[in-house]
């Protein structure tokens, strides 16, 4: 299996400075590739280190050998969660001014036709196939609690006065609480792993349908994030789009 991407960052038109980071991991090995997106939290500066703390932690434990030999995938990568909640914790108790920063995870690592997920925050996941798009994540936010509890609708939670409120992520209590779980690429002619500076200006159809348009990938995921600007660009944005080539050879 081939993995083709393409990854893409910008500040967007309201803020001063970018808080995302990004990072795309392919392995030599066909059949291995992982990636991962983090929107700080906390302000100027403060956001920036959670989400490059998490990157950075995601990246060391994913290269080592030791997770070559892991039995357990999912304990592996919810350490990682662990680590890196501690490494933003010890910074900033080290640190009082950067008191109560921290930062979304959205990781993916891919072997053997498995897509195993990190999930913690308001970044997402997403695949498509066949003409779909599927959110495989699930919003760890105030509105999302809403929805859930039916006191809202999806349509009402876009314009929700405190839709920006996330319920979890890497940095805000001792023990991190992400969704870590794995499934099959059968399914995932694309991968796209963003923060909510896209989301939050484009819905699914928008963003099916860039994905969709007979372009590269690098024109994708500028095209995903300058409709983002257009429709106001009120957060940073951040996209790492995948596609999956199951046969290479043809």
């Amino acid at each position: 299996m081939i993995f083709n991407y393409a990854s893409y960052t910008d500040i967007g038109q309201v803020r001063g400075n970018n808080e995302d980071y990004h990072i795309v991991i392919p392995f030599d090995e066909h059949n291995e590739f992982a990636a991962a997106v983090a929107d700080g939290m906390g302000g100027h500066l403060f956001g920036e280190i959670a989400s490059k703390t998490a990157i950075d932690c995601f990246e060391k434990k994913i290269r080592d050998r030791r997770f070559k030999n892991c039995n357990n995938i999912e304990d592996y990568l919810f350490n990682i969660c662990k680590t890196a909640n501690k490494e933003i914790l010890d910074f900033s108790k080290k640190h009082n001014v950067f008191s109560g920063m921290g930062t979304t995870l959205d990781a993916i690592y891919i072997k053997d036709d498995k897509l195993h997920v990190i999930h913690i925050g308001d970044s997402r996941i997403y695949t498509v196939y066949n003409n779909e798009i599927k959110m495989i994540t699930k919003d760890h936010s105030y509105v999302q609690q809403l929805i859930d509890k039916g006191d809202i609708t999806v349509d009402e939670s876009h314009n929700h006065p405190n839709r920006n409120i996330i319920t979890k992520a890497l940095g805000i209590s001792d023990v991190p609480e992400p969704d870590i779980y794995d499934m099959t690429l059968d399914c995932c002619e694309y991968i796209l792993l963003c923060t909510d500076g896209l989301t939050n200006m484009l819905d699914d159809t928008d963003i099916l349908n860039i994905i969709n348009q007979e372009t590269d990938l690098e024109e994708k995921v500028k095209d995903l994030a300058q409709k983002a600007n257009e429709k106001g660009g009120t957060d940073n944005i951040t996209i790492i789009l995948i596609k999956a080539d199951n046969n290479p050879e043809e």
